[in-house]
């Protein structure tokens, strides 16, 4: 898994916009960022809606998020992540699905052909590339990788070279928490003795568990089924 703590808190979770920002992005309540500039959102702030960057080319991950009426219940929905890459200068722009979705055949025709708009303060529709993020092998998604996979693909490149204090900020008298890939199968272990909390390639069992959960949640639900299902098949007595 990628290094998703990167810091304790956003501070675009806490205000609106930083003041000095340039670019200034409000997502749909029906939209999820899962990626901005390259950093993946740890999953405490995963529903942040605002985000302030600088002036230049800036690129988010997002999906529609939203429950979709099922007949007398409803389900929630999580589309296929889109990569959206725009270039923008002293703006704000408001990001949401290009079409209204409510119901199933919507759904459908979302996913034949996902899209969303930007619009900025004026009304004027802003420019975007929007690609849909191809998934690489394996079990879990790491967007991190598939995301800069993507861009060295496409050739894309950011235009500013440090995105991070623009949108990720340490908390006051705290230290920066970055934590090591743990594979799956390492966090399946046994007790060990005189050990109150075990650790796992410096992660303790705690986290881990935290961790995995949160890889879960990200999972599509068919990943789900199968991961449910080969954990019944593994689990010790």
């Amino acid at each position: 898994m990628k290094q998703v703590l990167k810091s304790v808190l956003v501070l675009g979770a806490l205000v609106p916009f930083f003041a000095s920002a340039a670019v200034n992005v409000k997502l749909h309540k029906d939209v999820e960022a899962i990626i901005v500039n390259g950093e993946e959102l740890p999953m405490l702030v995963m529903g942040q809606s605002q985000f302030s960057m600088e002036n230049g080319t800036n690129q988010l991950v997002i999906r529609l998020s939203k429950l979709i009426a099922t007949g007398s219940e409803f389900e929630k929905f999580k589309s296929d992540p889109l990569v959206v890459t725009f270039t923008s200068e002293n703006t704000d722009i408001l990001i949401e699905s290009s079409r209204q979705i409510d119901r199933e055949a919507q759904v459908k025709d979302f996913k034949q052909s996902p899209a969303f708009t930007l619009t900025d303060q004026s009304g004027n529709s802003v420019s975007s590339q929007q690609d849909v993020l191809p998934q690489t092998p394996g079990f879990l998604r790491d967007y991190e990788k598939e995301l800069a996979k993507f861009n060295a693909k496409q050739g894309i490149t950011l235009g500013v070279t440090s995105q991070t204090a623009s949108v990720v900020a340490q908390a006051p008298n705290e230290k920066v928490s970055e934590i090591n890939p743990v594979p799956v199968e390492q966090m399946m272990v046994s007790p060990q003795k005189n050990t109150s909390i075990q650790r796992v390639n410096g992660v303790s069992s705690e986290n881990s568990i935290i961790l995995l959960q949160a890889d879960f949640l990200r999972m599509s639900p068919d990943q789900q089924k199968h991961f449910l299902q080969w954990a019944v098949k593994n689990v010790r007595s």
